[in-house]
């Protein structure tokens, strides 16, 4: 498991909510904003509101290179994407 903390920042270059999606993975949203999710559920979008900042736990089990990415296309064009690498050991 690996948690990674996401914050969208108001003053970036889209400053709008924002649908984050990973490849091959799933992942819980633990808390938004240091509020505890209740009922967490397998998830492999989850949308991050402006000035919010999301905690997630993620399941990396399935070796590679994966996608992590904003689901709004011109975000991607700009850059909004990163690769996350699951190492196989």
């Amino acid at each position: 498991m690996v948690k990674l903390r996401i914050y969208n920042d108001p003053f970036s270059f889209h400053p709008m909510q924002h649908p984050i999606h990973l490849h091959g993975q799933r992942m819980l949203v633990v808390d938004r904003d240091g509020v505890p999710t209740p009922n967490m559920s397998w998830e492999d979008t989850v949308i991050i509101p402006v000035g919010s900042t999301v905690d997630l736990l993620i399941d990396a089990s399935n070796p590679g290179d994966w996608l992590l990415h904003c689901h709004i296309a011109e975000h991607v064009a700009s850059g909004m994407e990163t690769v996350l690498h699951v190492d196989p050991r």
